[in-house]
């Protein structure tokens, strides 16, 4: 089975080792490789990828909304997001799905997190926030709030999905404590942390950051000396990836050893 990640830039991908361990526990070989393409350039390198045997594949920034015109049928997923990171050959046509959001959710639930009927604060608009609003609306959040800088962001996501609000970051500030936070803005990627209050951390909400490292992001450093449990997003990292997998080759693979063992090449360097 050839399959591949479509990025630009590409090296930094962990998917070639995160699905070669999957396929390891079934016994199945596959061949999983980064294909680097600019906007520009994934159409012929979609095409080349397709000719040398190609079935599926991931594609991530900056390419996931650019990839929906490729696809024949879209799953409820992708096109509740806007976007397509996983795709998937089906008698020479694109399916194009979006498993971010339910990755998103399935590591919260390892976490011990949970979303039925929990007040949910995210920091960010971005496509990542499009990708996983729907997948936290079916679990059941009872509340979903988002702000961003720019409001009028936020406020556009409000708008298509019903049972999101929007504001800016002082609405942040509400007297009922949140239970869990999520950050996904591209501040942690900068070493930054947004103009946050720290009262939005009373009652010591479960934190959680999109981005992963070998140590902690700023926002879950602030987070934890208030006292919150916290997470990175190297574990929704491996449970998107696994239900790519899983669309794949029909086989569910288990995520807790592959997890384990990324999360030690990180802290080892």
């Amino acid at each position: 089975m050839k399959l591949a990640v479509f990025g630009y830039p590409i090296e930094h991908s962990l998917s070639p080792q995160i699905h070669t361990a999957f396929a390891a526990q079934f016994g199945r070989r596959l061949e999983y490789q980064r294909i680097l393409a600019a906007p520009e350039q994934f159409s012929q390198r979609l095409a080349e990828f397709v000719a040398s045997g190609g079935v599926g594949a991931n594609v991530t920034v900056p390419l996931k909304e650019q990839v929906l015109s490729f696809c024949t049928t879209l799953s409820e997923r992708a096109e509740q997001a806007g976007a397509v990171n996983t795709l998937i050959l089906r008698e020479g046509r694109w399916l194009g799905d979006n498993t971010d959001g339910l990755g998103l959710v399935r590591d919260l639930l390892r976490l011990g997190v949970k979303l039925a009927g929990a007040r949910i604060l995210i920091i960010g608009a971005g496509g990542a926030v499009r990708g996983v609003l729907g997948p936290l609306l079916a679990a059941q959040a009872q509340v979903i709030h988002v702000v961003n800088r720019t409001v009028a962001r936020a406020q556009q996501l409000a708008d298509e999905f019903a049972g999101v609000t929007a504001g800016d970051y002082d609405s942040a500030l509400q007297d009922e404590p949140w239970d869990l936070i999520i950050h996904a803005s591209a501040a942690s990627l900068y070493g930054e942390l947004p103009p946050l209050s720290e009262k939005i951390l009373h009652g010591a909400p479960f934190c959680y950051d999109m981005v992963y490292g070998a140590q902690p992001t700023v926002f879950l450093q602030w987070a934890q000396q208030s006292g919150c449990k916290v997470a990175d997003g190297l574990g929704m990292l491996v449970e998107q990836a696994a239900l790519s997998y899983q669309a794949w080759t029909g086989e569910q693979p288990q995520t807790e050893l592959v997890l384990n063992e990324l999360r030690r090449q990180l802290e080892t360097g």
